[in-house]
């Protein structure tokens, strides 16, 4: 096979992750709280030019003749729409709500919650919405949460939501249901610089729809032409293989 059909293979197979990653951004645009992926082609430069062996490098490495692939959470701030829900909450600025769960605690920004049997406020899928009481047991009233995150039952201060971020993003990885928890030896959590909690709001994906569909197009016109690569080098392979050796 010549170097050249390598070369094709991976690319292609750069641009078939590049678009699985694409394509799951916008199956989620109207995902609360979705935070969308951009992918990354890396060369660590020092390692190539010491020869070493870029494959024990943390970033994927699909073939010797691809750059490394891999993705980043797009961390932006996305778009905060009203809906009159009392539970529904938007941060506005840095920072996370904090979530227990049976993996342990994790971060959320997607804040459609609600108040199970006994009183407890929980996320979509059941898990407790932490206070810095602990978990936040409301009974039945007029709640109110202000833009710092006291919680407000008639009249009277219950609890204050815990919020908090990390010095790195990249500490943190999606787990589902719009989720994220903690890496191996990241850093703890700290007090948000700046953030707002909205009452009767939820933040929207941050994913572009119009920049998504682009980019997707684009990806899938670069697959196609390294298949017609592929196609051509394999045709002209099997064309020099047929053809020497014959006479005239």
């Amino acid at each position: 096979m010549s170097g050249g059909m390598y070369l094709a293979a991976a690319g292609a197979l750069n641009q078939q992750l590049r678009l699985e990653m694409l394509a799951n951004n916008v199956a989620n645009i109207n995902t609360i709280g979705f935070k969308g992926e951009k992918s990354v082609f890396r060369v660590d430069q020092e390692s190539s030019q010491a020869g070493l062996d870029v494959a024990s490098d943390p970033i994927q490495l699909l073939s010797p003749y691809a750059a490394p692939f891999s993705t980043i959470i797009d961390f932006s701030q996305g778009a905060i729409r009203q809906t009159g829900n009392p539970l529904d909450l938007a941060l506005d600025g840095s920072g996370f709500f904090v979530v227990q769960t049976p993996d342990g605690l994790q971060y959320t920004r997607q804040g459609s919650f609600s108040l199970d049997e006994a009183g407890v406020l929980v996320t979509p899928d059941g898990h407790p919405v932490l206070g810095d009481g602990g978990v936040i047991t409301l009974e039945r009233g007029t709640i109110e949460i202000d833009s710092q995150g006291a919680v407000i039952v008639d009249r009277e201060e219950v609890d204050r939501l815990q919020v908090v971020d990390f010095p790195n993003a990249g500490d943190l990885t999606k787990v589902g249901s719009g989720r994220f928890a903690t890496v191996d030896g990241a850093v703890p959590e700290a007090p948000p610089e700046t953030w707002v909690v909205h009452q009767g709001y939820l933040e929207s994906a941050n994913v572009n729809p119009v920049q998504a569909m682009t980019e997707m197009i684009e990806t899938s016109r670069a697959f196609e032409a390294y298949q017609k690569v592929i196609q051509s080098a394999d045709e002209a392979t099997s064309s020099s293989i047929n053809d020497v050796g014959t006479t005239i």
